[in-house]
């Protein structure tokens, strides 16, 4: 293995190695490192230039995505076993495991792409308009919480595209051979159930917005031997009962009814310090255990006062406290930031393959770099070659890596035992690699 690579990022891609052969692992390394060192687009041809210690022409780095034997859900699986060695603890948010669980647009052009087809946007942003033609995701992340970072950080892991009516890409077949289209809960309950499998179906929890909060999502996840609980959000119209009572019917099936929103006038209310956005705030808000329409089990509700309107929470899991459930959703937030890093710093919405092994190759390649250089950011030894963060610059801000991986890269480059690769020929092989990794 070229000494270009940082020792500290060649200890976690050493760990990858059993997944690939000899040459596959070469481009796995080189991938991975060249999402970082590269800026803008990380398209094919601009990953494979910029790995100029790897004498391959841009067809063979295709064919690493296409064509190459090599298991993305091993890979991940293995993403996941280091978090958990380094993270440890942190992993756990109040007693079990937290995934998140959102969607995400991709705007695609290309017809021979399958699933492409014109989605609502509800993302509010005018420049967008309402819809948007290309790809529906789903992904799913873990999110782990220190008191030392003083925040909740999130690690997107698993991806599952949507499968449309008009042009799908996911297909359900049952026993007799009858070919149904997937349902949109059929793209999202196989990526949790497969967190839960790296996991060693330990305690997981899902936090989601409101969207998640139809019982065809909920309840399958409690139905499961080892139930998994959910968290997540209501609308202010929603309703509740209580448990049938003595003097009702003998057949009743329903309590007394409550208007979930009108909680706040009609419950004592509580002020809790819960830890939100990465500070200590204060909130109102009062609690209560209920039957939700068609969910199988009861749930605890907690409304929490809002500047204009009541904002409704509700969790399966009935051990949780109200604080707690209020800091589990905020936490969701965590994922909209991880979307948009992963697109702006490891390009998981620049591909351009048309093959579906490759394109799902292509997004998890991207969370695998993700995972590996936040990892890198949290190591507490990263002070020996990682510089002071620039005023401009977070401390966990990847622009901060990058810079010194650019570093890296170019000492080496730079130092006598530098050996050009065939694909840097003329007369200035070391300007030409300098060139690759930073224009």
């Amino acid at each position: 293995m070229p000494s270009i690579y940082p020792k500290i990022l060649y200890d976690y891609l050493i760990l990858f190695k059993f997944h690939f052969n000899k040459p596959s692992f070469v481009y796995f390394c080189g991938y991975i490192l060249s999402l970082l060192l590269t800026n803008g687009r990380k398209t094919m041809s601009r990953v494979s230039g910029s790995c100029f210690w790897v004498d391959r022409h841009l067809s063979s780095w295709e064919r690493f995505l296409s064509e190459n034997r090599w298991d993305v859900t091993e890979v991940m699986q293995t993403v996941v076993t280091i978090l958990r060695d380094k993270l440890k603890d942190k992993l756990l948010v109040h007693g079990a495991y937290l995934a998140v669980v959102d969607t995400f647009l991709i705007a695609k052009n290309g017809k021979r792409m399958a699933g492409i087809q014109k989605w609502h946007d509800g993302s509010g942003n005018a420049d967008r308009g309402e819809s948007i033609h290309g790809h529906h995701w789903a992904i799913l992340g873990l999110i782990s919480y220190s008191a030392k970072w003083g925040r909740y950080l999130c690690f997107p892991l698993l991806l599952r595209l949507i499968s449309g009516q008009l042009n799908p890409s996911l297909f359900i077949v049952d026993p007799d051979g009858v070919a149904t289209i997937a349902t949109f809960w059929n793209s999202i309950h196989p990526l949790i159930i497969q967190m839960h499998i790296f996991l060693q179906h330990a305690p997981l929890r899902v936090v989601a917005d409101a969207y998640f909060s139809k019982a065809s999502f909920i309840n399958p996840l409690l139905e499961l031997d080892n139930p998994i609980h959910t968290i997540t959000r209501l609308a202010k119209n929603r309703v509740g009962w209580d448990d049938p009572t003595d003097d009702q019917r003998s057949d009743a099936k329903r309590g007394k009814k409550w208007k979930l929103s009108n909680l706040l006038e009609l419950l004592p209310i509580e002020t809790l310090t819960v830890h939100l956005y990465g500070k200590m705030v204060q909130v109102r808000a009062t609690s209560r255990v209920l039957w939700l329409s068609k969910v199988k089990q009861k749930v605890k509700v907690v409304v929490i006062e809002g500047v204009k309107n009541p904002i409704i929470l509700m969790s399966t899991d009935l051990t949780l406290s109200a604080a707690q459930i209020i800091e589990i959703y905020g936490a969701r937030f965590t994922v909209e930031l991880a979307i948009r890093d992963n697109k702006e710093y490891f390009g998981m919405g620049n591909y351009q393959c048309y093959l579906g092994p490759a394109i799902y190759r292509f997004v998890h390649l991207a969370c695998v770099a993700f995972c590996l250089f936040r990892l890198i950011l949290l190591d507490e030894n990263n002070e020996q070659w990682l510089p002071q963060p620039e005023k401009s610059l977070a401390p966990l801000s990847f622009a901060r890596v990058r810079k010194a991986f650019q570093r890296h890269v170019i000492g080496r480059i730079l130092s006598s035992d530098f050996k050009p690769g065939a694909n840097l020929e003329g007369s200035q092989p070391e300007l030409d690699a300098i060139l690759a990794i930073v224009e």
